[in-house]
């Protein structure tokens, strides 16, 4: 009986901690010899402690605006952003209001990120400062990475954290990741390859409840055998209880209270907080591996990323970015749920003032990777008002979880070597002393254009009931020849979509040419009058004439002409192999009937 109420206390203690909800930030830091480039990249997925529609803002170098100091009185100043920021912020979280972005990228090329690490190490007064004010104090200001994280050491100081944060910062020298919470902090410069979410690790020996429960330290395991009744622990209060062992595997339950569960030999599972192998057993004994299950999801993200270790580019963040948790040993889907939102942030060593690149994708799982340069002069609106948010929900609606991943994919191939092409010319542009801010947001616009075309044509179709036709190709004058060989399969509507993604591909390519001085007469032409046809509801003109102004030719046809040409090219090689074949057999009968006459 004693013993029973022992548990039952245990359980009520418990139930506030293994209730926080399993959805959480996820941060993945790949820089140096690690990446593809002369560049770093921090990944932030932000699963938002701000429910609503993810949104993108802009904040100018000058903004002025009064927040209050984390003190008893809560005493207001004013403040003075010094480095223009884009920021990654639920909608409601932008100017005029205080800017609350879980992600920023500012012109000094810094890139920011956060998870929330749950402690009683707080500042408890209603003034005290949550993680987006810890991010924006030193996003605005700093300068460099060192200069960032004297700043974010500075909230500590000053002990204003609301919330125990872990913070991340990669500029294009360096890249840090700090542990903090009221009272202290830790800092470790990262040389390659990081992954981390919601946890602690250096702090973890002042984080009460998981030295309690869970274990002495976050990288703490054990390699152990053990029969039917073992406990296993790490240190803590909880452990895994063996109920049985079989030839075949292992029943083991969380102990004190869990439900059984069945690890076959050589797999392994999640059991409440923990990770357990089944390593090998006789039929009486079993050896196991126990230890923190966030340790091997690190681990597991971590081995997919060396992989590629010294060719990480965005591409590879992106797709890291829509794993689910069946992808990762069914521990934490890096997509998990809805009002979500990635940012990967790309900072090159040089030119970061202007090159370094924010792709955003208001729900990874349901949208297109839209690029935003730190230069850029303004985002496509729907990005900044919610509705891309709201298209990518109704997508995720549609399609569910990864069912729309790899027609994204297909669209992100091309944006990235737009990007890649655009950047050249932007560094031809720096090199010549000019200004390359109008130019690259040019580019991105239409490319947030695109991808919001797009999105909505998938939508339309999907609601028709109908296929969805691959429309991307690999390139875009690829594309422009699928949208030409649909202009017969298409409703008016859907045509007008395909008509506007078109226009928006000849703009950029025109915005290109213009910069380098490669537009001719004749270019000029084909663009006007692809556009005016598009306009005027001729589709098929308007998407050859778009054609030849991107390819250089015109022929009159493509497409679907040129496949009927090919068809009938196919029949007459066909009929005439036919009658080769006649002949011959005639031949031979002709030649055994003049034999059997003989």
């Amino acid at each position: 009986m004693k013993r029973g109420l022992q548990a039952i206390l245990l359980c009520s203690l418990l139930f506030p901690f293994f209730s926080m909800p399993s959805i959480a930030c996820k941060d993945v830091i790949v820089v140096g010899d690690a990446t593809a480039g002369d560049f770093n990249i921090l990944m932030k997925v932000r699963d938002p402690s701000r429910p609503g529609p993810q949104v993108l803002c802009i904040v100018e170098s000058g903004y002025r605006y009064r927040y209050h100091l984390p003190g008893i009185k809560g005493i207001e100043r004013e403040y003075i952003v010094k480095h223009r920021f884009i920021g990654v912020v639920t909608k409601g979280d932008a100017p005029p209001n205080i800017v609350k972005a879980g992600i920023a990228l500012s012109d000094a090329g810094i890139a920011y990120g956060d998870a929330d690490s749950p402690s009683f190490w707080i500042n408890p007064l209603r003034t005290s400062w949550d993680d987006f004010d810890w991010i924006r104090y030193a996003c605005q200001s700093a300068s460099s990475e060192e200069e960032a994280i004297d700043l974010l050491k500075e909230v500590v100081n000053m002990h204003a954290p609301g919330v125990s944060e872990n913070l991340f910062v990669v500029g294009p020298r360096k890249a840090y990741v700090m542990e903090g919470d009221a009272v202290r902090y830790s800092v470790k410069e990262i040389k390659d390859v990081l992954v981390m979410s919601n946890y602690p690790k250096d702090l973890w020996k002042y984080r009460l409840l998981k030295r309690l429960f869970i274990s002495r330290s976050f990288d703490f395991e054990k390699v152990c055998s053990a029969g039917k009744g073992s406990v296993i622990r790490l240190g803590g209060i909880l452990g895994v209880k063996v109920l049985g062992v079989g030839k075949n595997g292992v029943y083991v339950k969380l102990w004190p209270m869990g439900k059984k569960i069945f690890i076959k030999i050589g797999e392994g599972k999640v059991v409440g907080p923990f990770w357990i192998d089944a390593l090998g057993t006789d039929g009486r004994l079993v050896n196991l591996r126990i230890c923190y299950k966030y340790k091997v999801w690190e681990e597991e993200i971590l081995n997919r990323l060396k992989e590629r270790y010294g060719k990480i580019d965005v591409k590879d963040l992106m797709n890291l970015s829509r794993l689910h948790a069946d992808d990762i040993k069914g521990i934490r889907g890096m997509c998990e749920r809805f009002n979500k939102a990635t940012a990967i942030c790309k900072i090159p060593y040089k030119h970061f003032e202007y090159l370094s690149c924010m792709w955003f994708a208001p729900d990874q799982c349901s949208s297109i990777y839209i690029p935003v340069h730190v230069c850029c002069k303004e985002i496509f609106d729907p990005y900044e008002n919610g509705d891309a948010a709201r298209l990518a929900r109704e997508i995720l609606d549609l399609f569910g979880h990864g069912g729309f991943s790899s027609y994204a994919n297909k669209v992100e191939s091309i944006f990235i070597d737009e990007v890649e092409r655009a950047e050249e010319i932007a560094r031809s542009l720096i090199k010549k002393g000019k200004d390359p801010s109008e130019f690259l947001t040019n580019i991105d616009l239409e490319l947030q254009k695109q991808a919001y075309l797009t999105e909505l044509f998938v939508v339309s179709l999907k609601k028709e009931g109908k296929v969805i036709p691959v429309i991307w190709g690999k390139d875009y004058t690829s594309s422009v020849s699928r949208f030409f060989a649909l202009s017969d399969d298409l409703n008016r509507k859907n045509l007008e979509l395909l008509g506007e993604i078109t226009k928006s591909i000849a703009r950029l390519r025109f915005e290109e040419m213009k910069v380098t001085g490669n537009l001719s007469d004749c270019k000029v032409k084909l663009f006007e009058n692809g556009i005016e046809e598009i306009d005027k509801g001729d589709f098929e003109q308007g998407f050859l004439k778009i054609h030849a102004f991107l390819s250089g030719e015109y022929t009159g046809k493509i497409g679907r002409n040129q496949s009927k040409a090919d068809l009938v090219i196919f029949i007459l090689v066909f009929l005439f192999f036919l009658l080769v074949i006649s002949i011959v057999i005639l031949t031979l009968i002709r030649n055994k009937i003049c034999l059997f006459s003989k």
